[in-house]
């Protein structure tokens, strides 16, 4: 109940994880509540705040351990719990943020609260994978998307990729984009596809529009694509020193964040460099919607955490372009390897989703 509860605030809780916390007595529910958004009250005292006078003597359910330091906006919930007289606390996960990290459940033993961790361990991760990413590496959480024909295309020859996701699917990655901070394409898509890369096709009661990364080292994409509008989201360039020093001048008229990242020996953005940069501004979980050469570069940097492929009912042949260019591999013992593999139908598609071993 306490996973369902926090999986409700999915993508509205950044930087801070996904918490729902049940509170029982004598067998019965008699609080619940899960963290809604940052700086908002948290899951724990939510239910304390509905139980009352019942929280004396009664158990607390929660998915997270409780967090115990003032270094945010909200009071820390272990003190709430033991000024309750809650009298048993069962939590899921340890918090990997440094500043909880044990301590938590450290300071309810030593008020005397039986306290009980890793149930349903691995269910409470993954809900929070993004987080656990986040407060280890300091890196966002990045997801590779994307679509391709059954013969492994993900464009025809020319380049033209539209109309190969079915609706179900191109809603689904809407979801996606209202469940990410930031997504982020090349310069070919930009000047291929001309994409808004803006949340659409999905309820979206708030706005809320994932913040548009484009990467292009010297500013070659046409001002007047629609990534740049910035009534729609917000969008910041990644570029190199080797920039068009005129172009970077028109797009701060257009009051577009512009960030200058070190090149590669190939020229290249070092897409290291600048996950590192990301998460910096607390970006926690980055949507790679780009083309070959992103994924490419992605892959080799050994920077995706999960893989979302949408295989469509199409066949586009060998001339299509493939999803990775050249990654030197020598033998298949190279290869990249997938693991927790699950396949889903989505409308006349199928979705291949798996994280990369080791990520």
């Amino acid at each position: 109940m306490a996973l369902d509860l926090a999986s409700k605030a999915r993508g509205q809780t950044w930087p801070n994880p996904m918490v729902g916390a049940i509170i029982v007595k004598n067998g019965r529910v008699v609080g619940q509540g899960y963290h809604k958004k940052a700086g908002q009250m948290h899951a724990e005292a939510e239910a304390l705040a509905q139980a009352g006078n019942q929280a004396t003597g009664a158990t607390l359910y929660v998915n997270l351990e409780p967090c115990c330091h003032c270094q945010k906006r909200t009071p820390p919930c272990t003190q709430a719990i033991i000024k309750a007289g809650i009298k048993a606390v069962v939590y899921a996960a340890d918090d990997p943020n440094p500043n909880v990290s044990g301590r938590g459940a450290e300071e309810l033993r030593k008020a005397g609260i039986e306290t009980i961790g890793k149930v349903m361990e691995k269910e409470a991760r993954g809900l929070n994978e993004v987080y656990q990413k986040y407060m280890v590496t300091g890196y966002p959480f990045t997801v590779l998307k994307m679509a391709l024909s059954l013969d492994g295309r993900i464009a025809a020859p020319g380049g033209q990729s539209r109309g190969l996701s079915s609706e179900a699917s191109l809603k689904l990655v809407h979801q996606m984009r209202l469940e990410s901070e930031a997504i982020m394409v090349g310069s070919g898509t930009v000047i291929k596809d001309d994409p808004e890369l803006t949340v659409r096709l999905v309820d979206n009661p708030d706005n809320k529009q994932p913040t548009r990364f484009v990467i292009d080292s010297t500013l070659k994409s046409p001002l007047t694509s629609r990534a740049f509008d910035q009534t729609t989201a917000k969008t910041v360039m990644i570029t190199t020193e080797k920039a068009d020093q005129a172009k970077r001048s028109e797009l701060e008229k257009k009051e577009i964040e512009i960030w200058t990242i070190r090149a590669l020996p190939d020229g290249m953005v070092d897409i290291k460099e600048l996950l590192r940069q990301m998460g910096l501004h607390e970006y926690c979980n980055l949507l790679v919607e780009g083309g070959s050469g992103l994924a490419t570069s992605f892959l080799k940097a050994k920077l995706v955490d999960k893989l979302s492929f949408f295989y469509t009912p199409n066949i586009i042949g060998e001339d299509g372009i493939p999803p990775f260019g050249q990654l030197g591999l020598k033998n298949i013992t190279e290869a990249f390897k997938l693991r927790d593999l699950q396949t889903r139908a989505i409308g006349n598609d199928i979705l291949i989703e798996a994280y990369l071993s080791g990520s």
